[in-house]
């Protein structure tokens, strides 16, 4: 076993990171080529300690649809365009704001913008990190949503 595999493999067993994190790195590693490198489907190619990488903070939420007929759709939004929308919310004025939370409340989703605070984003792009959607749909269509 390689050095690199034994040591994803600890932090696995110490639950630093995840079964699918340990299972990414793993396959990073079966795919690497002989520098370091960084391959966009699989992830960083870890070479020494892969630690840090871990616990860097997603960039990205990636949405993947492919359609029953073969169209593809790839969406990479950077998570840095939610913590900007955030800081935009501060500029709305609380009348408007009310009302913005009024109507998502008819909708269903129960967000109260005027309490969310950029401590609370940097949370929950954390959670990111562990979250991934896959919908295989009744026609074939597939849809992928996932954070890096």
């Amino acid at each position: 076993m390689s050095e690199d595999r034994a040591r994803i493999l600890n932090l696995l067993a110490a639950g630093k990171i995840t079964a699918a994190e340990a299972e990414r790195l793993l396959d990073a590693l079966d795919g690497r080529p002989a520098g370091d490198s960084v391959t966009p489907d699989a992830g960083p190619v870890i070479k020494g300690d892969p630690t840090p990488l871990l616990n860097a903070l997603p960039k990205f939420l990636y949405v993947n649809v492919l359609g029953d007929k073969g169209e593809k759709v790839n969406v990479k939004v950077p998570l840095a365009l939610v913590r900007s929308g955030l800081k935009l919310t501060s500029l709305i004025p609380p009348q408007a704001m009310e009302q913005i939370n009024s109507e998502l409340a008819g909708k269903g989703m129960s967000i109260d913008f005027t309490n969310l605070k950029p401590e609370d984003i940097d949370e929950l792009v954390d959670a990111l990190r562990e979250m991934e959607v896959n919908v295989d749909g009744a026609e074939g269509e597939k849809v992928r949503v996932y954070a890096e």
